[in-house]
């Protein structure tokens, strides 16, 4: 079950987090080190889940070839093998699946948070 949760949490957040990545935001929309309220993320949270996001993103790339043309019982192989190599994507970028499946929900449904995600990803790195 909890598989489950997890990829369907992972499979959503690509969709979302790739049109946040595409999207560009204005340079005066929010101060980057915006002290994070109640349900919001700090900048550091938001660029691991960038990172897993683009990790993710690749995962789900490789392996949908892989699942479009596989028979019941190799596509649920190959299946288990996208859903850890995202699960161990998301661990690496610092975040508990748990995590990331609460700001992937959260990216989804708030639009400014989206916005900030974008502004966040797209930031010059400091020197």
């Amino acid at each position: 079950m909890r598989i489950a949760i997890l990829a369907a949490g992972l499979l959503g957040a690509v969709t979302c987090a790739a049109s946040a990545q595409a999207q560009t935001a204005p340079a005066a929309e929010a101060p980057a080190a915006a002290a994070p309220a109640a349900g919001e993320f700090t900048d550091a949270e938001l660029k691991s889940f960038g990172a897993a996001m683009t990790e993710i993103q690749k995962i789900n790339n490789e392996y949908s070839p892989k699942l479009v043309g596989a028979d019941g019982p190799t596509k649920a192989t190959v299946q288990k093998e996208m859903i850890g190599k995202m699960g161990a994507a998301v661990q690496a970028s610092g975040l508990s699946p748990e995590k990331y499946n609460e700001m992937s929900a959260a990216v989804q449904k708030d639009n400014a948070l989206r916005a900030r995600l974008t502004q966040v990803l797209n930031a010059e790195p400091a020197a």
